[in-house]
């Protein structure tokens, strides 16, 4: 759920698209140099959805009908410190009236700041002692800059404090320091891009681009698990939710109520004293210029990431990636800070039920699976949307009982998504004590089942004891290599299950073939984000494909190769009640031939078989990745 808004600044007369009627004979286009037009205020929102705008009413209670707006103009190049740069709005607090268009010269499109009562100074600082009316300066050749930010209710009530930078390294730290109090509502936070403007467009419409401070999270899961309902018990976390969480065996503390995990972030109910944040701006290289950046100066911290109730103790799991079963009701969101800098995966354990559906009422009780979700995928920024569905499918790394590790065939998927300026970023992780985690670029994953063909797929493979990248050597199947296959069966069905099987002997059916063109290392380990950044896996870290059409796709790390046992045929041997037979099928898959006895030995001998090696079986970390017709 990305929230952004548009206030644009703009002479007498404010061109736009929707308002045509308010251009008049002192449009832009042809007011002078000489001309003292005021600086005026219109304001429309960008519709999450990207289906419209909001704008109007509609769009000015987002920011609760008020925001407020700190401009400097240059009359020699913008610096750093202040004194070169002339303060024109103080944070001048701007209200949103309907209908009040046109009454004054400094309001065009219902939003005013003459004569409105200034912020308290002990709320918002720098704040003007009163607000009078501002006109374009012809004189500042070298433009100005605009800031904006707005939180009416939790300033009013004092739950939210802003002061503004005047100095700092560069002109992209010159943002606000905001400290936000327990009860605050983050979701009502908004803040503007740092937004030039050249002196060529002061007669053009100035638009500031809000971006919403919070973090949206939310996770779902479903299950595809063939014969069982399945039912979620209880989730861990570490009952010191102070200190990093390294291990899943510090996640001791049951939460059979909420969806819990074990993450660092920022408390949202701080002390007193608050959550001090930085506000600041991207210089173009370590993200895209001039767009909000957050961080955190003075903050307390949690270890324990708590969402909704609606995941654990259901009736059952749901069935499906488009429709899984939520923590919130409809897949609402919660808002918590964001963590940009975060530096530790997100640990999940849990346990779960199932239960058959044959009308045995067999029941299966898993405890402890357990998944990392990679460091960078858990970045949080603000603005973005970020949506985590688990899949309990093949293959896990619980227990049912007793200190044996697995039950197969059950897993876990683990899908992100992270939405900004209509920008999707979707990746898909399976565990097991390894997980492998995929991701296309702007692929959404809920609306697709996974993948598209023709996008470019990056799988990234992590340890899940202390959530380290494990880089692949090559692609190719000998050990601590990748291979990724296109993957056709005219037997049994393809599931990790069975793809082992097939690379350990038993074929199944299923026919691997090497993607055309061949999957690849990353060289520098840089996977593109969906802000134009990149994540940064190390060198090799990443493996890339891009499927050509659709169907079933296997990405295969190869732990230790598997070597097939040898085998003779008996021939005219003779029984040897010590020895174990084999019988061989059509596909060339030995198994052990029972019952086979000195009585019964010349019946059967023609087709018996003997180990002459045994081999090794080889080890896998298998992903099927499901990939759709592209549009």
């Amino acid at each position: 759920m990305k929230k952004y808004l548009f206030i644009t600044t703009a002479l007498l007369a404010l061109a736009s698209c929707s308002e045509d009627s308010f251009v008049g004979d002192n449009s832009p286009n042809t007011i002078g140099e000489s001309a003292t037009e005021a600086i005026n205020f219109g304001f429309d929102m960008q519709n999450v959805t990207r289906a419209g705008d909001i704008v109007g009413s509609s769009a000015a209670a987002k920011l609760q009908n008020e925001f407020l707006v700190y401009a400097t103009k240059h009359i020699s190049a913008e610096a750093a410190d202040a004194t070169n740069d002339m303060a024109v709005f103080t944070n001048y607090k701007v209200g949103y009236t309907e209908n009040s268009a046109g009454h004054t010269t400094s309001n065009t499109n219902n939003w005013e700041y003459v004569g409105l009562t200034p912020y308290d100074v002990a709320k918002v600082s720098p704040a003007a002692t009163q607000q009078t009316i501002k006109y374009w300066d012809y004189s500042a050749e070298n433009g100005y800059t605009f800031y904006g930010i707005a939180s009416k209710d939790d300033i009013t009530n004092d739950k939210v404090t802003v002061t503004k930078t005047t100095t700092g390294t560069t002109v992209y730290d010159k943002g606000y320091s905001v400290v936000v109090k327990s009860g605050a509502d983050l979701s009502n936070l908004y803040i503007a891009d740092r937004l030039p403007v050249a002196k060529a467009d002061y007669n053009k419409p100035v638009t500031l681009k809000f971006r919403n401070f919070g973090t949206q999270v939310r996770v779902g899961f479903y299950e595809t698990i063939p014969g069982y309902k399945v039912k979620i018990d209880k989730f861990y976390t570490d009952a010191d939710a102070s200190a990093a969480v390294t291990t899943f065996g510090e996640m001791d503390t049951e939460n059979a109520t909420n969806f819990a995990a074990s993450l660092q972030n920022i408390k949202t109910s701080p002390s007193e004293s608050g959550n001090t944040m930085t506000v600041s701006y991207y210089n173009g290289t370590d993200g895209p210029v001039n767009q909000v950046k957050l961080g955190a100066s003075t903050v307390e911290y949690s270890y324990a990431l708590t969402l909704g109730t609606g995941v654990v103790s259901a009736t059952e799991l749901a069935t499906s990636a488009a429709t899984p079963t939520w923590d919130n009701a409809g897949g609402a969101y919660t808002t918590v800070y964001p963590f940009e800098a975060n530096a530790n995966p997100m640990l999940v354990k849990v346990d779960y039920t199932l239960t058959a559906e044959d009308g045995s009422n067999e029941v299966i009780h898993v405890k402890g699976a357990n998944v990392v979700v990679p460091t960078q995928y858990v970045k949080w920024k603000n603005n973005f949307a970020y949506t985590y569905i688990f899949k309990i499918a093949p293959n896990t790394n619980g227990t049912t009982g007793g200190t044996v590790q697995g039950l197969y065939p059950i897993t876990f998927d683990a899908v992100v998504v992270d939405v900004q300026d209509n920008k999707t970023q979707e990746t898909i992780t399976t565990f097991e004590d390894y997980s492998v985690t995929t991701y296309a670029n702007g692929s959404k994953v809920t609306v697709n089942s996974e993948y598209k063909a023709g996008e470019n797929i990056y799988v990234v493979k992590t340890n899940n004891s202390n959530g380290a990248v494990v880089a692949p050597t090559a692609i190719g199947t000998e050990a601590n290599n990748v291979q990724v296959y296109t993957a056709t069966s005219t037997g049994d069905a393809i599931s990790e299950a069975t793809i082992k099987a097939n690379l350990t002997g038993s074929p199944n059916g299923i026919t691997l073939t090497a993607v055309d063109p061949v999957a690849s290392l990353v060289a520098d380990g840089k996977v593109p984000a969906a802000d134009a950044t990149n994540y940064d896996f190390g060198s090799n870290g990443a493996v890339k494909f891009t499927p050509g059409a659709a169907g079933k796709y296997v990405y295969v790390f190869t732990r230790t190769k598997h070597v097939a046992p040898t085998y003779a045929a008996v021939g005219d041997g003779t029984f040897n009640g010590g020895t174990t037979y084999y019988f061989k099928t059509s596909e060339d898959v030995y198994y052990p031939a029972a019952g086979i006895s000195a009585e019964n030995f010349a019946t059967y001998k023609a087709n018996l078989y003997t180990q002459t090696a045994a081999g090794t079986p080889g080890e896998y970390d298998i992903k099927i990745i499901n990939v759709v017709a592209g549009s």
